[in-house]
């Protein structure tokens, strides 16, 4: 289980990276997202998420088809606050909070079926693996990374840092970020295996 540290690292990095947006925008592949890099896949889906409209009073359904279908028609790969202008509707912090803590179970368990020893990787390995799994996916960083998986099946965490990068729009510095986590895991490794 990801504990309380794990979780204030984990949420802090995903807000620097995916940003906390409180309004509907198009993510870099132009799909509809909110808060922490949160997907809605459908009109449906977002009526399911409690926006907020004028005077800080619960959004209707319609208001919320609104947004979404506003959004839907811009082009995809702007900055956020490019689709403010779009939008009528906010998301409070709490929620947003709220969809990110689900998100961060939902992984916690998938991460678990594919790493059968999850639970006792180092931390830095756990918080690695859930960048990746919050930006790829479950199926895509269990079928179409194979020697990353393979190393970190190994618990050989510096071949893992090695196989870490993922391809643009992912940051530079995320992809850094996910190495340094590894290679840290590694060293540390070293260095209590030449502990007596």
């Amino acid at each position: 289980m990801i504990t309380p540290s794990e979780k204030q690292t984990l949420r802090a990095n995903l807000e620097k990276y995916e940003g906390k947006i409180n309004h509907m925008y198009l993510d870099s592949r132009g799909f509809v997202t909110v808060g922490v890099g949160h997907l809605i896949v459908n009109v449906a889906e977002a009526q399911k998420i409690a926006f907020k409209g004028a005077s800080n009073l619960p959004a209707s359904g319609a208001e919320i088809k609104a947004d979404y279908d506003a959004v839907k028609k811009q082009p995809a790969n702007r900055v956020a606050s490019f689709y403010k202008r779009f939008t009528s509707l906010t998301l409070p912090d709490v929620e947003i909070n709220r969809l990110t803590d689900k998100h961060i179970m939902t992984f916690n368990g998938e991460l678990k079926r594919i790493y059968s020893d999850f639970e006792n990787f180092p931390s830095e390995v756990r918080l690695a693996l859930f960048d990746l799994i919050f930006n790829l996916g479950m199926t895509e960083l269990n079928n179409n990374w194979p020697n990353f998986n393979a190393a970190i099946q190994a618990k050989d965490w510096q071949a893992a840092a090695d196989e870490s990068s993922r391809a643009a729009p992912i940051s530079a510095e995320r992809n850094r970020y996910v190495k340094a986590l590894l290679e840290t895991a590694a060293k540390n490794s070293k260095a209590q295996a030449v502990t007596p």
